[in-house]
């Protein structure tokens, strides 16, 4: 499938500016969640604090994957495809390219949605500290507004996830191991053994 393609191209070049965004940002905050939870001290401080930056960013990654099938699907209102782009720059004034606050809004959405899978799977985590900002989410925006994602399957997300979660980095990292829960990895990576839902 195209789409899944050009979505894993645009996840590519998210990660990658989310790692130079936020490398060493907010290292205290870790450091303060490693002492206080007790958790994977078997990992040296900066193992520890690589491991909660990389699966914060594939909690994001799924967020932003579920989010778009979501809206592709008319299950939720569309803020980050093009239909929904449109019509909220015809509402609000000044929003050109500060799409950061049309993803915040879409996800206190999906926060208190009313389907409890959903909420669920957007629920805040300690892992929400990295934000996605402006940058980030003009990539998301640039390279994935024009995607439909309205008959994605299954497979297609499992693959996906393999793309930037790999079997060998599973085996290396046990990020489904490490710290507290990252709820959107976690649906995306439970879809290798249950069924897709929405």
């Amino acid at each position: 499938m195209r789409g899944i393609k050009l979505i894993d191209e645009m996840l590519q070049v998210f990660i990658q500016a989310f790692f130079i965004k936020y490398k060493y940002e907010y290292r205290g905050l870790m450091k303060k969640f490693r002492i206080d939870s007790r958790l994977n001290l078997e990992l040296d401080e900066e193992k520890w604090c690589e491991h909660f930056l990389f699966k914060a960013c594939l909690n994001r990654c799924a967020q932003i994957i579920i989010m778009r099938i979501l809206e592709d699907r008319g299950l939720i209102y569309s803020k980050m495809n093009r239909r929904g782009i449109e019509k909220w720059v015809q509402l609000v004034q000044n929003l050109s390219d500060r799409f950061q606050i049309l993803l915040e809004i879409g996800q206190r959405d999906l926060q208190e949605d009313e389907n409890k899978v959903i909420s669920s799977i957007f629920r805040k985590s300690d892992y929400d500290i990295f934000t996605i900002d402006d940058e980030l989410a003009n990539i998301v925006v640039q390279h994935s507004a024009d995607i439909d994602l309205s008959d994605t399957k299954r497979e297609d997300l499992i693959g996906l996830l393999r793309k930037i979660y790999s079997l060998e980095q599973r085996e290396e990292w046990k990020l489904e191991e490490f710290y507290k829960e990252a709820p959107a990895l976690k649906y995306l990576l439970s879809l290798e053994k249950k069924e897709f839902t929405f």
